[in-house]
């Protein structure tokens, strides 16, 4: 299985990778635990929460990245192995924590709290990994090792996210016939728990993974400090973005692309229990495994794609499948049609499965090697931007919902299934501006990527 996995890489490479799938897929099992969607579910279910808590729960895993300039800034001049390793630890702390999370208001305010902190903690993990994959693997063949480590995390991911609801799901006559009656409607927290061990072998088996040029990227980064660039300050951000416009042009569509599948998020567990009686497993299975599954099977085509393209040009032909699910999904809620749902979903994964590559990876074509780190911090941080508002607004536009903030009033249009529609159009939006993006550059995004 291994061997399948491994793309054609140098010899030098070929090390690192082993180390790298190998702990990517044992991490992955803590990753799902405070995975979003798969807390989104337990949060509905299992905490009986309000449609609020939920969208600040979908809205954390965005909102997190916000702290990314944050993290750029404390990797600069570190050992990113190292530092990574230290996130995993932590990652796994907070799922220990929500094992223990009781059903009860300070229980919901845990899970939200270690929720976001969890997702702190791998947007740290991130930074430091875009880094690592730089170093370690060569610009042709990047995207397919890339896709190959992200086939083997989705996949335990999905499988961990499932065990939880099929677990939640077992009755309690079949738990009594074992002696675990107990366990009845607690059932996740083995899992949980079963996980962090899991996680903890896997990062364990990171700490093996090298970082090629480690002394030399450190010393320029470090010497860079002492000429006063500290690396990814916001400062240095936005001086990237005035300098580089066609990297701004860039960030302005993924802004308009990204927003309206954050939004989706907590609307769609909100619709999913507002039209569909649906239990614990088929609930998960639209909600995450579906969507994080499919990448398993396109990741691989999306990276091959992806190593022969400019990241613009790759855009422009990726974001209309964003388009496709969203419209999708929008008919299915309200034809109630459960099959057309399913689809829905399978056309997200599909999507998900080029977007995972290009949000980790497109940055590295408009940057130089020595400002990868602020490229990818400015791009990390939008994102947590949007995320702190576009969620929200879903909520808001869907449920008809009166938060009154501050004693004003701001009663939603409630325009339920149509909402996802509204979404189809922002994402048409931004699938134009790639498309304009690669018109206006196609002299120079056209080629071939370098080697780097």
């Amino acid at each position: 299985m291994l061997q399948r996995l491994r793309p054609n890489l140098p010899v030098m490479s070929q090390r690192n990778f082993r180390h790298e799938i190998v702990s990517v897929a044992l991490m992955a099992a803590g990753l799902a635990c405070v995975d979003v969607n798969v807390l989104g579910v337990l949060a509905d279910k299992a905490f009986h929460a309000g449609p609020w808590v939920i969208t600040i729960i979908a809205a954390s895993d965005a909102f997190a990245n916000v702290t990314s300039f944050l993290w750029a800034r404390w990797l600069h001049g570190t050992d990113r192995v190292r530092s990574a390793n230290f996130l995993q630890f932590c990652v796994i702390a907070c799922v220990l924590a929500l094992a223990a999370s009781p059903f009860s208001d300070t229980g919901i305010g845990m899970l939200v709290a270690l929720t976001i902190l969890g997702r702190i903690f791998i947007t740290g993990i991130i930074n430091a990994r875009t880094d690592i994959w730089r170093a370690n693997y060569p610009r042709d063949s990047r995207g397919l090792a890339t896709g190959r480590l992200t086939v083997a995390a989705t996949f335990v991911i999905a499988l961990t996210g499932l065990s939880v609801a099929l677990s939640m799901d077992i009755k309690p006559e079949h738990l009594r016939v074992v002696g675990l009656e107990w366990l009845h409607g607690h059932a996740f927290r083995a899992i949980y728990l079963l996980a962090a061990i899991v996680a903890l072998m896997g990062a364990r088996v990171f700490s093996r993974v090298r970082w090629r040029g480690r002394s030399a990227q450190m010393k320029a980064e470090r010497e860079r400090t002492a000429d006063g660039a500290a690396g990814a300050s916001p400062r240095a951000m936005w001086k990237i973005l005035k300098r580089d416009r066609e990297y701004r042009r860039f960030m302005s569509a993924q802004f308009m692309l990204g927003a309206p599948n954050l939004a989706a998020v907590p609307i769609f567990i909100l619709a999913l229990k507002d039209h569909f009686e649906l239990q614990w497993t088929q609930s998960m299975l639209l909600t995450r495994v579906i969507p994080i599954l499919i990448p398993v099977l396109v990741v691989p085509m999306w990276g091959r794609l992806l190593d022969r393209m400019h990241i613009v040009r790759f855009r422009s032909y990726h974001s209309w499948v964003f388009v496709l699910a969203n419209a999708l999904i929008a008919i299915s809620f309200l034809t109630e049609s459960l099959v057309v749902l399913y689809a829905s979903r399978v056309v997200l994964g599909v999507a998900f499965g080029g977007g995972l590559l290009a949000w980790e990876l497109g940055h590295h074509d408009f940057a130089r090697r020595e400002e990868a780190a602020s490229y990818m911090a400015i791009h990390v941080t939008l994102t947590g931007v949007r995320g702190i508002f576009a969620p929200f607004v879903g909520t808001w536009m869907y449920a008809s919902l009166d938060p009154r903030w501050f004693g004003l009033s701001a009663d939603g249009p409630g325009l339920g299934p149509w909402t996802f529609f509204v979404l189809a159009a922002l994402s048409v939006w931004g699938a134009w501006m790639f498309v304009s993006l690669y018109r206006d550059t196609r002299h120079r995004t056209r080629a071939r990527p370098a080697r780097d």
